[in-house]
C-alpha cells in the first residue's frame, strides 16, 4: 500500500518496505514519477523533508528517466494490435465468441471475446496464463541453488506498475505478469535476483556475490531490461 504527497508540482509517493533497515531508496519510475521505499517507522514529515533537501537533483533524475522510457512505448491492446511477447511481437486478431479466450497461432494471438471491448481483459488474462507455466519452469531451473534444498518457494504474480519483482520479508516472491513481455532471459534474471532476496534480503556484496556466482551477465541483463521499463506502463 502506497501514500501520496506533494512537494512544490512534484506528487511523490512512498510505502514501508520491511526490507531496508535505515536508508530511503529512491526508484525513479517509468513517466517521470518517483517512488520512496522507506524503513519501517519511517515518518511522512521526513520523507517530506528529504525530497526538499535534494529536490534538484530528483528532477534531473526524473527527466533522465523520461528520457530513457521511450524505447519501447506502451500500446493499446485492441483487435489488430502488435502486442510483445518474450522479446517478439504477436498481432491480435480477435473472434467474436460467447466463451472468452486466447491462443497462440504463428505469429498471430487468436483472441475470442464477446465484444471487441473485451480484448483487452483477455489478452491481460493470457498474459498471466502463460506466466504461471513460464515462472513455474524458470523457478524450477533454480531448485539447485543451496539455499532452495527442502525449501517450497512461495510466490505468485501481479501486475505491477514501478517494479519487475519482488521479496516480502516472510519470504515470498511476487513477479510482475507484464514480465512475459520482455525476453525470456530478462524473466530468468529477475526470477534469480528475488530468489537470491530468500538468502540476502539486501542488496549487499554478499547478495551480489550469489548474481556474480550463478548468472555472470546478469548485469548486462539487467541493464537491458531497463530498456523495457515503459512496457510496466501499458495495458
Amino acid at each position: 500500500m502506497s501514500n501520496r504527497f506533494r512537494v512544490e508540482d512534484l506528487v511523490v509517493e512512498w510505502r514501508h518496505n520491511a526490507r531496508r533497515k535505515r536508508n530511503v531508496g529512491f526508484v525513479f519510475q517509468p513517466g517521470g514519477h518517483l517512488l520512496l521505499d522507506a524503513p519501517p517507522r519511517t515518518r511522512q514529515s521526513e520523507l517530506e523533508q528529504m525530497v526538499r533537501e535534494h529536490i534538484r537533483w530528483i528532477r534531473h533524475r526524473l527527466r533522465r528517466a523520461k528520457d530513457e522510457m521511450p524505447e519501447h512505448p506502451p500500446l493499446r491492446i485492441e483487435d489488430g494490435a502488435l502486442i510483445p511477447y518474450l522479446g517478439s511481437t504477436l498481432i491480435v486478431r480477435w473472434r467474436s465468441s460467447p466463451r472468452a479466450g486466447a491462443e497462440r497461432s504463428g505469429k498471430s494471438l487468436l483472441v475470442r471475446c464477446s465484444r471487441g471491448d473485451d480484448v483487452r481483459d483477455t489478452v491481460r488474462q493470457w498474459y498471466r496464463q502463460e506466466g504461471e507455466e513460464l515462472f513455474s519452469n524458470l523457478i524450477a531451473g533454480w531448485e539447485h541453488l543451496p539455499w532452495l534444498k527442502r525449501r517450497q518457494v512461495d510466490w505468485r504474480q501481479r501486475y505491477m506498475k514501478s517494479q519487475w519483482g519482488s521479496c516480502s520479508a516472510d519470504g515470498r516472491i511476487c513477479l510482475n505478469s507484464h514480465l512475459l513481455k520482455v525476453p525470456e532471459e530478462l524473466v530468468d534474471y529477475v526470477v534469480l535476483h528475488e530468489l537470491c532476496h530468500l538468502k540476502h534480503m539486501d542488496h549487499s556484496r554478499r547478495f551480489h556475490g550469489l548474481m556474480d556466482a550463478h548468472m555472470p551477465d546478469w548485469d548486462r541483463r539487467r541493464r537491458a531490461l531497463r530498456r523495457y521499463l515503459s512496457v510496466l506502463l501499458g495495458d
